[in-house]
Parts: structure tokens; sequence; C-alpha cells
């Protein structure tokens, strides 16, 4: 799954993908300077950390918490 949101002027992508069956999963966000890459065992744990990345990254650029959502 993969979503896009705007932190200020730029354009940040995050995708989720398991790496097997049943994990484990990497979240990785891609931004203007570069890319995290984090590893986790169970899905709610990734989706748990994108929002709280998204908030910090929402927040840093002056952007508040809005978040626009394109699942697919």
């Amino acid at each position: 799954m993969f979503n896009i949101f705007m932190a200020g002027t730029d354009l940040v992508r995050w995708e989720l993908t398991s790496l097997g069956t049943d994990g484990p999963y990497r979240l990785t966000m891609h931004h203007p300077h570069g890319s995290i890459v984090e590893y986790f065992r169970a899905m709610p744990a990734a989706l748990v950390r994108e929002a709280e990345l998204e908030n910090l990254m929402t927040t840093a650029r002056g952007a508040g918490s809005n978040r626009t959502e394109a699942f697919v």
C-alpha cells in the first residue's frame, strides 16, 4: 500500500510492503531530502509509526495535521 501527503510544499510518499507472506514489513518514506526505511514484525506497528512520522513532518513544515490519503 502507499500514500502521499504534503509536508509544507514538499510531497512525501510512503510505501508499506510485506517481505513475506506474513511479514516482516518495510515502511519507506520518500521525501525531497532522502528516504527513511524501517522494518516491523507486524503491520499495525508500521502504520502507527507512519502516522508518527507524518505528524512530525507536517508539523515541522508548518502544514498542521491535514491528511490527504490515497491508498492503492
